[in-house]
């Protein structure tokens, strides 16, 4: 190989055989494949590709320099870079925000008014049941339960603020009549009436016999045993109610008991007979149902206990809600009432949440169960405006409807 400048070399034609001297097998083989025309025929030698050598040979011509490939600009790196810082920022900004959250204001108007759930339930009678009845321009009440309603029989007790309220919001004659025994409750103490003591015998005092004793429209079981009670009228007057009533009139029979079932450590229910006279709710089902049947036209409203608190025997309180004395918690007595009044078409009011709660109790209990004037009062309100007026919103436990 010859060189002319310092630029330029002039290649032998032995040196470039001699560089493709290593690929003639492959060139031979073709030859011996049997296919197309047969080695020894003359063909143009096969073109050898450029080695590792020919490149440097190359790269001489070129100045010495191999050609350099392609590479990313450092720019773009950079703009990766921000993008990625842009988006972290957002992300902590964005979660700094969202954990600090947005003060949501609330109407104070609104505030208390669904601060507490009430649970009334309110029934209609079908018109089967009122056929032919005609409106006397008169609507009556009859009362029957224990101490929410005998714990005070002037213008401040119970029924007395259930007439009021309901001739001023009604605007006509509400004629209420109270039929409650104190210290009385739902439950029956014995599965059939006993004689054998004083508290077996007032048993006719619970909601069972009196209810019973309505369906017969007969007295004289209660009126024997008030005489145990001498020196306290109220017994005496509600039998005296009950004989003088005329209850093909009476439109409502309205029950309401304290919590003195819970108390007393009643059974609630027996699963295997619903019917059991010594459970809550076997006595509840059976009283409506006399009443239901020999009182087709009258609805049935019960009224539920409101909130209160067990006394224990060292003096201290303890929420009802939570306390079990034997036979589950007060707020379980509310539940099955509800259910077993749904069960039966009765009218279901909400004293527990609706009336005398967890947060106001103070202001309306005398002591840890018994109702005071003013919450007298706000039984009678709620009364009022749901069965009476039949409104159909929900009652506002924080405030008074038709009261002031």
């Amino acid at each position: 190989m010859e060189r002319i400048s310092d630029d330029l070399e002039i290649y032998d034609l032995e040196d470039l055989l001699a560089e493709s001297e290593e690929y003639e097998p492959s060139a031979n083989r073709r030859g011996q494949t049997g296919r197309g025309r047969n080695s020894d025929v003359g063909t143009a030698p096969a073109k050898a590709p450029v080695t590792g050598n020919r490149k440097a040979q190359n790269a001489k011509r070129t100045g010495g320099k191999a050609k350099k490939t392609g590479g990313v600009p450092i720019w773009v790196h950079l703009l990766i870079l921000l993008v990625i810082a842009a988006a972290v920022v957002t992300a902590v900004i964005r979660l700094k925000i969202w954990n600090k959250g947005v003060r949501n204001e609330v109407d104070p108007s609104l505030q208390s008014k669904f601060s507490i759930e009430v649970n009334d339930s309110m029934v209609l009678l079908p018109a089967s049941r009122l056929e032919g009845r005609e409106d006397d321009g008169v609507t009556t009440v009859l009362c029957l339960g224990g101490n929410p309603f005998s714990d005070d029989l002037t213008e401040t007790g119970l029924a007395a603020q259930i007439e009021q309220l309901g001739e001023k919001a009604l605007g006509r004659e509400v004629e209420v009549l109270n039929a409650s025994f104190p210290e009385s409750q739902v439950t029956c103490l014995n599965p059939k009436y006993e004689t054998e003591s004083i508290e077996d015998l007032e048993d006719i005092f619970n909601l069972f016999y009196v209810a019973y004793a309505l369906s017969l429209d007969n007295y004289e079981s209660l009126k024997t045993v008030a005489g145990l009670h001498p020196d306290d009228p109220r017994y005496t007057n509600s039998i005296e109610t009950l004989e003088n009533v005329d209850l093909d009139k009476v439109d409502i029979i309205t029950i309401m008991y304290d919590s003195t079932d819970y108390e007393n450590g009643m059974p609630i229910v027996n699963m295997q007979y619903e019917d059991e006279l010594t459970t809550y709710t076997g006595a509840m089902r059976n009283a409506y149902k006399l009443i239901r049947d020999a009182y087709p036209h009258i609805r049935i409203v019960f009224l539920s206990p409101t909130y209160m608190q067990h006394k224990a025997e060292d003096g201290s309180y303890t929420d009802g809600r939570t306390t079990d004395l034997g036979n589950g918690t007060l707020i379980q007595y509310w539940q099955w009432a509800f259910d077993t009044c749904a069960e039966m078409s009765v009218s279901f009011l909400d004293n527990y949440y609706g009336s005398v709660n967890d947060s106001n109790y103070k202001e309306y209990l005398t002591d840890n169960m018994h109702l005071n004037a003013d919450g007298r009062t706000k039984i009678a309100d709620h009364f009022v405006y749901k069965v009476l007026l039949e409104e159909y919103a929900e009652y506002d436990a924080n405030s008074l409807a038709v009261a002031e």
